[in-house]
């Protein structure tokens, strides 16, 4: 049985949270990643390049950039927590997970039917940006039914940054609820390239096709999660691996640029490390500041600043683009730290899931499975199965995203240069 968390307690002049655990679970052996469990965070993983908290964030501008209109269309890349149904469609789910998605196909959301399949109770960040810019939520690449008028989503939960070849080279093949060899970020551009011959720049001439992704935002979610949660307990890991996770992302990012995109937001990995799945792992003298599993926080925030690197090299590359990093280390850290300020009353306790434990996660009952329970208000929660985030927990990170300058440099700045109020 997991160890057990007892309570937490918060530090009143460090704004900390510390949790409080029992002796066993003091005395057990923190996992930085369960295998077969954490291949669930399709891509959870923590950074915050340079490293900067949330405190260290300029305020929000004076008055309020209208982003409404400023896009015709958004194309979406990444893994579970952007994918609205290309997974599902795929049949690439086990058959519990294949119940989970019915039954929470619309979720709480208080924005009515949404098209698709999420792994959450409602919209996901990707869906909040489609609201701000007034454009229709993205439907999955791979729906059959799509009109893809306002864009695509061609983001596939469980993909990874290092190629099929790779996993499939080594025998690495661990797995919940994914293909036992999974997709990677490559189908994700064979789908990118195949969209534009066949819907978005089918009869136009190069020119055109690039004023058409000129006018379109690229927003490329989580990627690189996976990679590390399959390549656990392998002989195959450290700084090699970073690298050609971080630089697979970027070549994505080239891929785009190349045929005429403007504008990107590139997310960074969230922390894994925060999870209940980690934090009912770790004793307490293996944990950060913030009460979250330090070993799952670390390997990924390496990632994290290697990205940010990266992102200013293709920034001199691609001086007539404009490529924004979203901070998402920064501004989950932030919602934890405050968690009441954001009315929020569970800080790392499971919406959906099993267990009488005060993490409300049981490994091996995962939400959608038989004998697990939702909570009737998911707003109160931050995460949602133990894993993925709630709605609640998905439009904070939006505002901070969108508003609140957590995102390098901001998406105000982004919108003001497609705009032409700002000089490159």
């Amino acid at each position: 049985m997991p160890p057990s968390l007892h309570h937490l307690v918060i530090d009143k002049n460090n704004k900390k949270l510390i949790p409080q655990l029992s002796h066993n679970m003091a005395n057990s052996k923190c996992l930085f990643l369960q295998i077969p469990f954490f291949i669930l965070l399709l891509s959870l993983s923590p950074s915050s390049a340079h490293n900067q908290s949330s405190k260290s964030m300029a305020p929000p501008p004076a008055s309020q950039v209208d982003y409404k209109g400023c896009f015709s269309k958004v194309y979406a890349f990444g893994d579970s927590y952007t994918d609205t149904g290309n997974a599902h469609f795929m049949g690439a789910l086990k058959s519990y997970i294949s119940v989970f998605f019915n039954m929470f196909k619309h979720g709480s959301s208080s924005a009515g039917n949404l098209p698709g399949y999420r792994l959450s109770n409602g919209r996901l960040v990707i869906d909040y940006l489609c609201e701000t810019l007034s454009v229709p939520h993205l439907p999955a690449y791979k729906d059959s039914s799509a009109q893809f008028s306002g864009g695509v989503n061609f983001a596939i939960a469980g993909s990874t940054t290092l190629s099929v070849d790779f996993f499939a080279q080594f025998r690495i093949d661990h797995s919940l609820m994914w293909k036992r060899i999974p997709e990677s970020y490559r189908t994700q551009i064979d789908w990118f390239h195949k969209f534009l011959a066949e819907f978005d720049c089918k009869g136009k001439d190069e020119a055109t096709c690039k004023g058409e992704l000129a006018n379109t935002l690229i927003w490329v979610g989580e990627m690189g999660g996976n990679d590390y949660a399959r390549l656990y307990g392998s002989s195959i890991h450290g700084k090699h691996v970073t690298e050609q996770a971080v630089g697979n992302v970027c070549g994505m990012l080239r891929a785009v640029l190349d045929k005429g995109a403007k504008y990107v937001v590139v997310q960074g990995l969230p922390p894994a490390g925060c999870l209940p799945l980690h934090v009912s792992s770790c004793p307490t003298n293996e944990r950060d500041q913030l009460g979250c599993s330090s070993s799952a926080n670390a390997v990924i925030m390496a990632h994290n600043d290697l990205l940010q690197r990266k992102l200013d090299e293709i920034r001199n590359q691609y001086r007539d683009c404009t490529v924004v990093y979203a901070d998402y280390w920064s501004a989950y850290q932030t919602i934890l730290t405050n968690y009441k300020q954001y009315q929020f009353e569970e800080p790392f306790k499971a919406c959906c899931g099993a267990g009488d434990g005060p993490l409300h996660f049981d490994p091996k009952r995962l939400c959608g499975s038989t004998g697990t329970a939702t909570f009737k208000d998911s707003n109160k929660y931050i995460n949602w199965d133990g894993v993925h985030f709630t709605e609640a927990m998905h439009q904070h990170l939006a505002d901070l995203f969108f508003n609140q300058n957590y995102c390098k440099p901001s998406f105000a700045e982004l919108v003001q240069k497609k705009k032409g109020e700002l000089a490159y």
